[in-house]
């Protein structure tokens, strides 16, 4: 089961560190963890995303519905520090187009 640590790091951003892999058996706790920073109402939420290694398309349905709502809010939902895998399945399923995959 993966982890998820929330902090604050400034009133401007969210930062929710995760690790282990992110598929069906962990979708609800990502989602809860991605719902409980939005609802800190900062600008930016920031999935550290490091220690992920493998996500399924659970995971990828989780963390796009939660970059709709936030820009329709006017947030962002960034995705740092991903690992060349799971960059490559976000690029190939076109959620940059909504969630800012930063280095």
């Amino acid at each position: 089961m993966p982890t998820f640590d929330r902090r604050t790091v400034d009133e401007r951003a969210t930062v929710v560190v995760i690790e282990g892999e992110l598929d069906i058996g962990s979708a609800d706790a990502l989602r809860s963890a991605l719902d409980a920073a939005a609802a800190e109402g900062t600008a930016v939420v920031r999935l550290e995303a490091a220690g992920v290694h493998f996500l399924d398309s659970s995971a990828l349905g989780v963390i796009l519905a939660a970059g709709q709502r936030l820009a329709e809010r006017g947030s962002r939902l960034e995705l740092a520090n991903a690992t060349p895998a799971v960059r490559r399945i976000l690029e190939m399923t076109l959620i940059t187009r909504t969630v800012h995959v930063i280095p």
